[in-house]
């Protein structure tokens, strides 16, 4: 048994590393591959005497309950009322950040699922005593569990299945042959390999099933400020230090503003978990970096957490984000020496990939496309600066070069972002405040309401662009806005209308290439007059998002998957007993004897292998006629048969009414096989059971003649209706799908 024992561990301790994959970091992988050791260590308490075996397993498992409850509640919370914070386990899981960081909490609910599994394994291994499918469902369950959890990213590449099917194989292979020299079922290893098959043609190729979209993620209403207005505050701090960070020298974002007004620019108002299932209404570009970044909070107020890209995970435990936007929002307001590591997704496309680039012309992008009241002066304004491009890219280029052209930066210019700040500054006359110069805000909110006026869906980032070095501290003067210009399959691309140099999606060599084929616009277009009457453009409200942000994708194609798995393994099962059956009937009477072997497996009455037929049909017979005089079967062994016989076990009470045959006539039946049995295999070849000569056909490797075979098989399945009717109720319905008898030799 040693080598059964520790190829179960061994199976289930891979599966647990892998589980671990769901979290951030390799702690969780050790954490539940010592959770699933620590139930193997359970043994010798569930092998003590004293106790019930049922209520050892009882008390771990309560014992594994009351430590995940300690480990995930709320100090502050009700002490008393420990079953809210145990329903939570899953939904708090299932709503974290992706991979989900690794806090006590959220380790919970994997170890307690590792320890549980493994426990179960365990128990089943000590009562089924040669079990080889207990290790390989809890396995298989524990994989299932890891790739729900990560959405199928776990094990992109199947190696880790690959690695359990192998190991499955080995066990199935060697450990009986290890353990009692019997010969390697080299045909059981089809079984899962066929299984694993049918599920992998079975399930989508995309759209994979996202259990996350069954729990509705805590959405909550976050009345955060707009920074815009800040940035000339924080210019005028100077050189003190905001934040320090580590990592990519790349611009740091602080918030993203989507939604415009007329007036100002507006922050989303609705924040969920990082992890929840609510994915960006335009979707990221085919050009994709990841990178982490490491922030230590200095002078910085507020609750906008300073992040690399579009956020999929961050270490701080509490942070919401607007998945359209990428806003990361610290509810609680922020600290000097906050430290945390934040991983993000930037667009980075190439040159050539913008140049021929479209934008989307759907419902999706009318969000960014909102202008309420947009006045004649700024639509006819941006009419003439792109009237000689000829794609989006041209066309956002030529706004940013005509925004920039004579042009200043000034701190202390008026700040806003309305129609009229923005009028000012576009056709203010000198000596007018804010005409012709303005902060960050000016340059990126006019770029970002022309762009939208000619069809470009826009918005406006406010970030910061600190200096050069692997650990940069970012000053008060590092801040900045810029615009950013979504393109359909690159994803958003940012621009920079105040230097114009570079915009982070495209080279200035690229840019310039492309002013020189608009030549006409290097110079300022003819200014409208601002008391023109407004043009009629057809727009929309700013639409808010829905409060849980989730739209349900194909699930039910999950639900068809969850609801197949186990018609596949039944049906598995199902067709490897036919196989046998046939096998065995090909057998003759040596087969119709074996099929009731297989009948007194599972009824659990399997007799010792030195007994011979006659013998087992005598103890049959005893036992049927001990149950039918009224006597209880298996109080004590049988005499003569000794107590190897079926007697020491007995075989149930119940009559054998219903399947049609008394006990007299169950024994006499089996008593008959038997000799027939008898007969087939040890008669000289050629020599039938009556004492006369038979042909090729009926010769002892075929199991006698083809008339015993018939009446042999007949008895055999008298034999094994009244067997089968002995049993409880609820055995006799896995009776066709019991495994056990494909492993019996």
């Amino acid at each position: 048994m040693t080598a059964r024992w520790g190829w179960s561990a061994l199976l289930l301790v891979v599966a647990a590393l892998h589980l671990g994959a769901g979290w951030q970091g390799l702690a969780p992988s050790l954490v539940f591959a010592g959770a699933a050791v620590a139930a193997f260590l359970c043994l010798p308490l569930l092998r003590w005497r004293r106790a019930p075996t049922g209520l050892v397993v009882f008390a771990l498992l309560m014992t594994g309950v009351v430590v995940a409850h300690q480990v995930a509640r709320d100090p502050a919370a009700d002490p008393a009322d420990p079953l809210p914070v145990l329903l939570d386990l899953v939904p708090r899981l299932l709503t974290a950040a992706r991979p989900a960081p690794a806090t006590p909490e959220l380790l919970a609910p994997g170890a307690l699922l590792v320890f549980a599994v493994s426990l179960l394994v365990v128990l089943a291994l000590l009562r089924g005593g040669r079990s080889l499918l207990a290790p390989v469902v809890g396995a298989a369950l524990l994989y299932t569990c890891a790739a729900l959890l990560t959405a199928g990213r776990a094990d992109r590449a199947g190696l880790v299945a690959v690695a359990l099917v192998a190991l499955t194989a080995l066990g199935w292979l060697v450990v009986d042959r290890l353990e009692t020299g019997g010969r390697v079922l080299l045909g059981l290893p089809a079984v899962p390999v066929a299984a694993v098959a049918v599920l992998a043609l079975a399930l989508p190729p995309d759209d994979a099933f996202e259990p996350r979209e069954l729990v509705e993620p805590p959405v909550s209403p976050l009345g955060v400020a707009n920074p815009l207005p800040q940035l000339a505050s924080w210019a005028g701090l100077g050189d003190t230090e905001l934040f320090r960070v580590r990592g990519p020298e790349r611009a740091v974002r602080l918030v993203v503003l989507s939604d415009y007004s007329g007036a100002t620019w507006q922050a989303a108002s609705l924040y969920g978990p990082l992890g929840a299932v609510a994915a960006p209404d335009l979707p990221p570009g085919a050009r994709v970096v990841e990178e982490e970044v490491q922030v230590t909070i200095g002078e910085l107020r507020g609750s906008w957490l300073p992040t690399a890209g579009r956020p999929t995970s961050v270490t701080l435990d509490g942070a919401v984000v607007d998945p359209d936007s990428g806003s990361l929002v610290l509810p609680a307001e922020l600290r000097p020496g906050l430290t945390y590591r934040v991983r993000g997704v930037l667009d980075v496309p190439d040159d050539d990939d913008l140049l021929d680039a479209g934008v989307p012309d759907d419902g999706r992008a009318r969000r960014y496309l909102a202008l309420p009241g947009l006045p004649y002066s700024l639509a006819e304004y941006a009419r003439q600066v792109v009237r000689n491009a000829r794609t989006p890219y041209e066309r956002a280029v030529a706004i940013e070069q005509v925004v920039k052209q004579g042009r200043a930066p000034d701190a202390q210019a008026p700040v806003g972002s309305s129609y009229a700040r923005l009028e000012r500054f576009l056709f203010g006359a000198p000596g007018e405040p804010g005409a012709g110069a303005g902060t960050a805000e000016q340059f990126a909110s006019a770029f970002a309401v022309l762009g939208r006026a000619v069809g470009l869906p826009t918005r406006v980032v406010v970030g910061f662009q600190p200096g050069a070095g692997e650990e940069r501290a970012v000053l008060g003067g590092d801040a900045t806005a810029w615009p950013e210009v979504y393109f359909t399959g690159w994803g958003w691309v940012p621009f920079d209308p105040v230097s114009g140099v570079s915009s982070g999606g495209s080279s200035a060599a690229q840019k310039r290439e492309v002013l020189d084929r608009l030549a006409s616009i290097t110079a300022s277009p003819t200014s409208t007059p601002l008391s023109a009457p407004p043009l009629v453009t057809p727009s929309g409200a700013v639409e808010g998002r829905a409060a849980s942000g989730l739209v349900p994708s194909r699930r039910w194609v999950g639900y068809a998957v969850l609801a197949a798995v186990p018609l596949v393994l039944v049906s598995g099962l199902v067709l490897a007993r036919l196989v046998r059956r046939w096998r065995l009937r090909r057998a003759g009477v040596v087969g119709a004897w074996a099929y009731v072997l297989d009948a007194l497996l599972l009824v659990g009455r399997t007799p010792p292998p030195h007994r011979t037929a006659p013998g087992v049909a005598r103890d049959i017979a005893r036992d049927v006629a001990r149950d039918g005089d009224g006597g209880v079967a298996g109080e004590s062994g049988s005499a003569g048969s000794g107590s190897a016989g079926l007697g020491s076990a007995g075989l149930g009470s119940a009559g054998l009414g219903s399947a049609g045959l008394g006990s007299a006539g169950l024994g006499s039946a089996a008593v008959e096989l038997a000799r027939l049995a008898d007969w087939a295999a040890f008669a000289p070849e050629g020599v039938g059971e009556s004492g006369k000569a038979v042909g090729p056909a009926g010769a002892r490797a075929g199991g006698g003649s083809a008339e015993a075979a018939v009446r042999a098989w007949r008895l055999a399945r008298e034999v094994r209706r009244g067997l089968r009717g002995r049993v409880r109720w609820y055995r006799r319905v896995f009776w066709a799908v019991d495994p056990r008898p494909l492993w019996r030799r």
